[in-house]
């Protein structure tokens, strides 16, 4: 049989059991992008706004069901924005294979340290099966952890006459061993499958606007108000900062993979598109993404891949005009100008409106400023039949009680 690189890789992908791509396309990998949708290999490529975002929902996939996905770059990992959600994969140990493309001509003479187990690179298709085998056994041996792996355009679109059967393609590390969900993940892991209606009976409760609650809300209200509606088992995807700390005290962690977030690096921005790795990962179960606005505006894009593929993740954005762990910090040294604030020169504080971006960008939104509001739009969003968002207005700091 006549194969491109394009194509073993595609192969080898498939024989290791990755269910999706992220990644984006371009020069550098159009050949991969080409070799993934061919009959008889048919991975879904997720196409992401950014190319560290990639990296992101691969790692939020891994951590959710335990196998990895493949990230596709389209230019040498070296010279990507993905570097740094690399590194927050690797502290965290979330496995995945990291594809780069390019011309072999611009490879930059060494990796910088931290950021992947190891880094492979490739110079004849000759060499790719091997490559591919040694990347997935890397992965799952010892700690886990990445693997980048850089293929010129060259070899990708080379030609070569090779007997490749699955059984050559696949690694020797036993990845079942790796978690005991993953027959789960494995039986439910196309994209749009149907998912139970949990709260379908309380659907139609109307948003009430009641002055007579006392804002600012506090994020505990919200997130004990979401908890109450929530599915046991549903998974919460938190972003950096104060909020996970609020988090592990109103949902006790008794649920295996329930709370996912970016341990070790604190990574701001990791948590959208990680959501939509673990929605990937588990259609079956209620994915909400919890991230303060600061946070949602690094990734906020990313809200575009799941209307493209209809994927039903709740994004929940606490809206108090900034990165309220900072301004908390540098409070007893300058009152009248806190680090961290979202301010117009006059002072007052400043906010885009998520709610009629999220809608703009084809989800439906809500914008929640009273606590009556909260279990109204919390029941409507779970039941959208696609991506949904709840901008909740909370006080500018978390001391405010």
């Amino acid at each position: 049989m006549k194969l491109t690189g394009g194509q073993i890789v595609a192969k080898a992908l498939k024989a290791n059991g990755v269910g999706y791509v992220a990644g984006m396309s371009g020069e550098g990998s159009w050949a991969l992008v080409d070799a993934l949708l061919t009959t008889g290999t048919d991975i879904p490529f997720i196409q992401v706004i950014q190319e560290q975002n990639a990296v992101h929902l691969a790692d939020g996939y891994f951590r959710a069901c335990g196998r990895p996905m493949a990230v596709l770059l389209p230019v040498p990992l070296a010279v990507s924005k993905a570097l740094g959600a690399m590194a927050t994969a690797l502290a965290d140990s979330s496995a995945m294979l990291v594809i780069s493309g390019g011309s072999a001509g611009h490879w930059p003479e060494t990796m910088p340290p931290g950021v992947s187990k190891e880094h492979v690179r490739v110079s004849a298709i000759e060499q790719l099966p091997q490559a591919l085998r040694q990347s997935f056994d890397t992965m799952f041996n010892s700690r886990l952890g990445p693997v980048s792996l850089s293929i010129p355009t060259a070899v990708q679109n080379t030609s070569i006459e090779v007997s490749l059967p699955p059984a050559t393609l696949r690694a020797n590390s036993d990845l079942q061993r790796t978690d005991s969900r993953l027959a789960e993940c494995a039986a439910g892991s196309m994209l749009g499958a149907d998912r139970p209606a949990t709260v379908k009976d309380r659907a139609s409760c109307p948003i009430k606007d009641s002055a007579n609650d006392a804002p600012p809300l506090m994020v505990q209200r919200p997130l004990t108000e979401l908890k109450s509606v929530l599915e046991r088992d549903a998974i919460v995807v938190v972003g950096a900062g104060s909020i996970q700390t609020v988090v592990r005290e109103v949902f006790p962690a008794d649920q295996s993979r329930c709370h996912l977030c970016a341990t070790s690096v604190g990574t701001v921005g990791w948590a959208v598109p990680a959501a939509i790795g673990a929605k990937l990962a588990m259609p079956a179960r209620q994915v909400v993404c919890a991230v303060g606005d600061g946070d949602f505006l690094q990734s906020m894009q990313e809200m575009a891949v799941c209307v493209m593929h209809s994927l039903p993740v709740v994004f929940l954005v606490f809206n108090n005009s900034g990165y309220v762990s900072l301004s908390d910090v540098q409070d007893s040294l300058n009152e009248q100008h806190r680090a961290g604030e979202f301010n117009l020169p006059d002072g007052k504080p400043y906010s885009p409106d998520f709610a009629s971006i999220a809608r703009n960008f084809g989800l439906e939104a809500w914008r929640v400023e009273h606590a009556s509001q909260l279990n109204p739009a919390f029941i409507k969003a779970l039941n959208s039949k696609g991506p949904s968002l709840v901008e909740v207005i909370t006080a500018r700091s978390s001391r405010v009680n």
